[in-house]
């Protein structure tokens, strides 16, 4: 059995080899929502294991939280904004519709191919001109660009475990 110790080279041999490939892959087919929901579940997943490994170690890297939920909040709320859309959109692909109340998606069908025209989603995201892309409608009415916000969780990753030195 692993000792706790050991679990650390475990997040980022996750990260590199599981979730990155699956990053990778979907960026190289963008239009393809199988290869996308196996990278947003990735990305996502990476917290629960991130969160088990420092509930036993050290409590302030996880911001004192006693619980998953209560962890993702936190990289929500201090790390990544995008990392609260990749659980939404995760968790809406495992569920088909959230009830959760901080949730920004609903529903699984919020994320689909289509385009942002001028004047929607963030400035500079996305395929230029409005092009075909894979887009997350969120409760609001906004649009964004989920390669836009997979690039920010994906980076929001790599400076944590860079920070972690893991």
């Amino acid at each position: 059995m692993m000792t706790k110790g050991e679990r650390g080279p475990m997040l980022r041999h996750f990260f590199e080899n599981h979730v990155l490939p699956n990053y990778n892959e979907w960026l190289a087919s963008p239009l393809d929502g199988r290869l996308a929901k196996n990278a947003v579940a990735g990305a996502n997943n990476m917290a629960a294991r991130v969160f088990h490994y420092w509930r036993g170690r050290d409590l302030s890297k996880i911001y004192g939280a006693r619980s998953e939920g209560k962890y993702r909040n936190e990289l929500a709320a201090r790390e990544c904004q995008d990392f609260g859309l990749i659980r939404d959109v995760a968790d809406a692909h495992k569920h088909f519709e959230l009830d959760r109340p901080n949730r920004l998606v609903t529903r699984a069908d919020q994320t689909a191919k289509g385009g942002i025209g001028w004047g929607e989603g963030g400035f500079g995201e996305g395929v230029f001109g409005g092009g075909p892309q894979l887009v997350v409608k969120q409760d609001d009415g906004d649009k964004r660009a989920l390669s836009a916000i997979m690039q920010n969780v994906i980076e929001m990753w790599r400076r944590l475990l860079t920070h972690w030195s893991l």
